[in-house]
């Protein structure tokens, strides 16, 4: 797997790909971003603002931690008295070489595209199955030889 490595005060962090945690916990922290149509950097990191340093603490993981092991607010507040400019700007644009978006995004879209045609292939299935009358044939009084009168 494709990881990135980064000094920030005297630790090692690592950027992977993110796992669907980190996505989760980022689709969160979006609520509260208005992203900008400009998408340079700074315009990035402004629209991000008091949370800039939570989305970094969401896609780095110290060496040797998993994903679910940290505290993001703790994480957060060591990143943002520890990381150099230069590598903040790195791990943002480290960030969309891991995960590009539009090609994630485009596989998503076709996942879900085949996932939905085998369920409704199944669903016709299951359709023609029950389609098939349940009553046996000749029940109704025309068919019996009914008159309606008893003994």
């Amino acid at each position: 797997m494709e990881e990135r490595k980064y000094e920030i005060g005297g630790k090692t962090f690592i950027q992977r790909p993110l796992v669907l945690g980190q996505w989760r916990q980022l689709k969160e922290l979006m609520r509260s971003v208005v992203l900008p149509v400009n998408l340079d950097p700074g315009a990035l990191i402004t629209a991000f603002g008091s949370h800039f340093f939570t989305a970094l603490a969401i896609v780095l993981i110290e060496e040797g931690k998993t994903a679910k092991d940290k505290d993001l607010n703790a994480l957060a507040a060591e990143i943002e008295f520890g990381i150099l400019p230069e590598t903040a700007l790195q791990v943002m644009s480290d960030f969309f070489d891991l995960n590009p978006i539009p090609s994630i995004l485009r596989n998503l879209t076709e996942m879900t595209d085949q996932l939905t045609r085998k369920i409704l292939e199944k669903m016709k299935e299951i359709g023609s199955m029950s389609s098939a009358s349940s009553s046996p044939e000749g029940t109704s009084p025309e068919k019996t030889g009914y008159s309606g009168t008893s003994h």
